[in-house]
């Protein structure tokens, strides 16, 4: 069981206002990545390695840059988006249109600052279950990044599920990408990485961070947004740091969109926590670091099967840790 301490905050942030709403406990083992409700993106009928993060049982966050645009900058409502939705603890797999998408309005397509979008679908249904946002940093025991895939589109089944534990932060995350470095409490950074499920030799980051909240909790903290590699392509030997969204600070943003609550998770019930309906990111004139290139979006269509491509980095220590749950 949780400690009688552990609450979740279903957080809303409407109109300006920020409120701690009704307190819940919750109960959360470290292999409990299986029992969250899971999402994958699929565009015009073909998965991508764009995981979603579902707050409820009608939306959810994306990484804006996994969608396409058109030349005026707006989301093309021309392209099929739809969510493949896996029930918690079950196989179960049920696919959505999307029927709603709106990105951040600062999100920058040459930095990936504010790198999210909301997305709904489902419309006509009541919100019948909530997943929870880690808010509390200062509880994160561990990291655990975990990557979702299918193995069939038509007979909606699954692969394992790839996870990888670390908090370790590279000292070198700073210098690679300018974003981060103006926005470090807005981000994740890791090279870990796992093989591509349609490119045996190309690494490609992971989708979604749970945190580890000892001694029995969990919760979502974050969604990948981009990498930078010293190099030009993702499948190179060269060094690579993935970033990823940390949601926290996003959750007053998508309850100002979706018009109610979204969930948010503390261990510690005297833990405070304001949304801010308006968030975001410190913006960066430029990303450009020397002989650093920027990837972002769905790896499997940047990255097909292709014999020219190099073959992955020798696995280092810390990635011989990737095993399925």
């Amino acid at each position: 069981m949780a400690n009688l301490s552990s609450v979740c905050y279903a957080i809303l942030a409407l109109l300006g206002a920020s409120q701690a709403l009704q307190l819940v406990t919750r109960d959360v083992d470290i292999a409990g990545v299986t029992k969250f409700q899971s999402a994958l993106l699929l565009i015009d009928g073909k998965q991508t390695t764009c995981e979603s993060v579902l707050v409820d049982s009608n939306a959810g966050f994306v990484a804006a840059s996994c969608l396409k645009y058109t030349s005026d900058g707006d989301v093309d409502t021309d392209v099929k988006y739809e969510l493949a939705v896996r029930a918690g603890g079950s196989t179960t797999t049920e696919v959505y249109p999307i029927t709603q998408i709106d990105s951040h309005k600062e999100y920058n397509p040459e930095t990936y600052v504010n790198n999210l979008a909301v997305i709904q679908f489902n419309p006509d249904k009541e919100v019948t279950w909530q997943n929870y946002i880690g808010i509390d940093p200062e509880e994160w025991d561990d990291h655990y990044f975990i990557r979702r895939s299918l193995s069939s589109v038509s007979s909606l089944t699954w692969n394992n599920i790839i996870a990888f534990a670390n908090t370790d932060t590279p000292s070198y995350c700073n210098e690679a990408s300018r974003a981060y470095s103006a926005n470090q409490d807005d981000f994740l950074c890791n090279y870990a990485a796992s093989l591509s499920t349609y490119n045996s030799t190309c690494k490609i980051p992971y989708g979604v961070v749970y945190a580890a909240v000892q001694p029995s909790d969990m919760s979502i903290v974050a969604l990948y947004s981009h990498s930078a590699v010293y190099g030009d392509t993702m499948c190179s030997k060269s060094r690579k740091l993935h970033y990823y969204i940390v949601l926290r600070n996003y959750i007053g943003w998508a309850a100002g969109i979706l018009g109610r609550s979204v969930g948010g998770f503390a261990k510690d019930s005297s833990f405070e926590f304001t949304p801010v309906q308006g968030y975001q990111m410190k913006d960066v004139s430029t990303d450009d670091v020397e002989d650093v290139t920027l990837f972002s979006g769905d790896q499997y269509s940047q990255n097909p099967i292709d014999p020219k491509i190099a073959e992955a980095e020798p696995e280092t220590k810390a990635e011989t840790a990737n095993e399925p749950v």
